[in-house]
Order: structure tokens, then sequence, then C-alpha cells
């Protein structure tokens, strides 16, 4: 089996971290799956409410999400970046 190499994945398009148009948008898309009847990815806590918008952002705050980020340029090239990388 051959080894794979630990390499960084390196963020080329865009800012290191999540902009706020990116999370505005992941926040609303995951808290309509939920709302629909997605399965939480987190144990709910009794202090917080059932809320769709409140569990998607504390998904997003934890990290759990299983999502990818595709950032484009003008010229039509682009980099698809895990969520996990994004988040500081």
């Amino acid at each position: 089996m051959p080894m794979r190499s630990k390499t960084k994945f390196k963020i080329k398009i865009g800012p290191p971290k999540l902009t706020r148009y990116e999370r505005a948008r992941i926040i609303g898309a995951r808290a309509l799956q939920v709302a629909l009847g997605a399965p939480v990815l987190i144990k709910l806590e009794e202090n917080i409410s059932p809320d769709p918008l409140l569990i998607a952002e504390r998904e997003l705050e934890l990290g759990v999400l299983p999502i990818i980020i595709r950032r484009k340029t003008p010229s039509g090239e682009y980099q698809d970046i895990p969520l996990k990388y994004l988040l500081n």
C-alpha cells in the first residue's frame, strides 16, 4: 500500500477564512434542511431552543457540517475547499 504524504491544504482563492456571505449561505441552507426534517448533527442541550437557525449556527461553530465551499474566479478557475479549513 503506497504511503500518502501529509501535505497541508493550501487555499489559493479568496481569504483564508469563511466570508460572511458564505457563512450566511451555509446557515440558511442548513436551517432549511433541519426545518424540513433532516437529522441534527449535534446533541441538543436542554437550554437550546429547537429553532433551526440556532441549530444550524451551532453545527457550523462546532465544525460538524460535511460541506465543501466552491470559490470561483471571474476567469472560470475554481477551488473546492472543505469547510474545516475555513473555520478558525
